[in-house]
């Protein structure tokens, strides 16, 4: 069968390397144009992706997602089915995209909502059904059921070529554990730039605390670590004379259980990282300079009034979760910072102070990139193990991943996000810097040994965390980790055979 016609531009197929998140994605040269070409030539039209197949009959592409059941809605796949044009310009383009593929290639969509689609699909994959094509499931669930041969290596199906921009990189490179792809991240959902995790700040506090500019300290790379405490400290104020924080005072930063370990990635540290042969290694606190940012953190999170752990909201003033609790009193003004994805931006969309968005902090101008953790409950994007043959399966889902890069993904990026929500171009920017950054650090859903709960664990009640605890613990890794590592390498080897 032959590949994509548009595959015979790529000279190189995905390469495993060192799957840390400190790998960058080559630059592109720039191509010079030939000086014997006429000037008022225009250059012809860009066909975008052409296949090899033009006509798949009004077969329907049959997709499984995330429904609002799953986590009170905020993990919900939105952007793969809508029944009609829309006045909504997100909406409309989730149907132009089902019009595109349905007018060039005459393939359809069939969209099942589902609140755990992972377990749907290893039901009927056990069962000898054939009844989805496409997966859209937990980042943790989908690695769940991945061990037990569920999902097909998508490196060995001929019409899917990862190396193309629809397909994210940062995921390509991090989730090639043994060098299989059985999950990947892309355009053919926003669902993973909802869960992205980042900074918001509320700007008019910052204002009225005159201080700098975040933006500005971004684009200077001084966005560090050290600037974001000083901002927290700066801020906090004691209103209502207690002595202790509480819902009531001004704190620099609320922050959630778990999101200890997401700083620590935005300071360049990483739980496991693989090697040359897509073998996980844990890599957390291999040098005094990491220890020290651990130390840097954590100090900083359990810092009387600079900080508060919303585990402590008992009353969660009418609200149903201390979650949404706590960002309606950074909507409020009581906090400058909050981290989360934008599946909770609608929250502040109406706050009567202004917001922005930020990236994580550096630990220092010397970081060469910023790092934002995949929340393990996104969905990432994945094919059951149901089909011998899943050639025209990669190619319609191929050209939906590509459709949605031309379509649905600026829309929500630009329309939604930049102009609609976050208010500002400044944050749009900025939001361009995060999505270029995401980081899959598979300790956050293998978790081998809970090393990512220990820095939790202590934080939470008040103690900077141990290296040497760590060092302990981790002595147990290599052996759970092959354990995993030997059932991603046997899984599925003859499926596409």
């Amino acid at each position: 069968m032959k590949r994509i016609l548009a595959l015979l531009l790529a000279a190189l197929m995905l390469v495993p390397v060192f799957a840390s998140c400190d790998q960058d994605t080559p630059d592109t040269p720039d191509v010079p144009v030939s000086s014997d070409q006429p000037s008022d030539t225009q250059p012809p039209e860009d066909p975008g992706l052409v296949l090899d197949k033009t006509d798949f009959g009004g077969t329907k592409l049959r997709i499984i997602g995330m429904n609002e059941e799953y986590a009170a809605g905020y993990y919900e796949v939105m952007d793969i089915w809508a029944e009609a044009e829309s006045s909504d310009p997100f909406e409309a383009s989730v149907y132009q995209r089902i019009q595109d593929c349905e007018t060039k290639y005459n393939f359809g969509i069939e969209y099942t909502g589902s609140k755990n689609s992972c377990g749907d699909v290893a039901e009927t994959v056990s069962g000898g059904l054939d009844q989805y094509d496409i997966l859209l499931g937990t980042w943790l669930g989908s690695w769940e059921i991945s061990l037990g041969g569920n999902l097909l290596d998508m490196k060995e199906i001929p019409t899917i070529d990862l190396t193309h921009e629809w397909w994210d990189q940062n995921a390509n490179t991090q989730l090639n554990v043994g060098n299989r792809m059985f999950y990947t991240s892309g355009d053919m959902s926003t669902i993973d730039d909802r869960c992205t995790r980042a900074l918001y700040f509320n700007k008019t506090l910052a204002a009225a605390n005159d201080l700098e500019s975040p933006y500005e300290l971004v684009r200077a790379n001084k966005w560090t670590l050290e600037k974001f405490a000083q901002m927290c400290r700066d801020v906090a104020r004691d209103v209502d004379g207690g002595g202790e924080v509480d819902s009531e005072d001004i704190v620099g930063f609320f922050y959630e259980n778990g999101q200890f370990n997401f700083f620590m990635t935005g300071v360049g540290e990483h739980y496991f990282t693989l090697d040359e042969n897509g073998m996980p290694v844990y890599s957390f606190l291999q040098d005094s300079e990491s220890v020290t940012k651990m130390e840097t953190v954590a100090n900083m999170l359990i810092e009387d009034g600079l900080t508060i752990n919303i585990q402590k909201f008992t009353d969660f003033g009418g609200f149903s979760n201390r979650f949404t609790y706590a960002r309606s009193l950074f909507a409020a003004g009581k906090h400058l910072f909050t981290v989360g994805g934008a599946l909770v931006i609608a929250e502040f969309a109406d706050m009567e102070d202004e917001f922005g968005i930020l990236p994580m902090p550096k630990w220092n101008s010397d970081q060469n990139r910023y790092y934002h953790i995949m929340d393990p409950g996104a969905s990432l994007v994945s094919i059951p193990n149901t089909k011998v043959d899943a050639t025209d399966v990669g190619y319609m889902a191929e050209y939906f991943a590509y459709e949605g890069r031309e379509t649905v993904s600026p829309t929500f990026k630009d329309k939604m996000l930049k102009r609609r929500y976050a208010q500002d171009k400044d944050s749009g920017d900025m939001l361009d810097i995060i999505y270029a950054n995401k980081c899959f650090d598979m300790g956050f859903v293998a978790n081998w040994g809970d090393m990512l709960g220990m820095g939790n664990s202590s934080i939470d009640a008040g103690r900077v965390p141990k290296s040497s605890s760590y060092t302990r613990a981790s002595k147990r890794l290599p052996a759970l980790i092959q354990v995993d590592y030997d059932k991603i390498i046997a899984v599925g080897k003859d499926v596409t055979e």
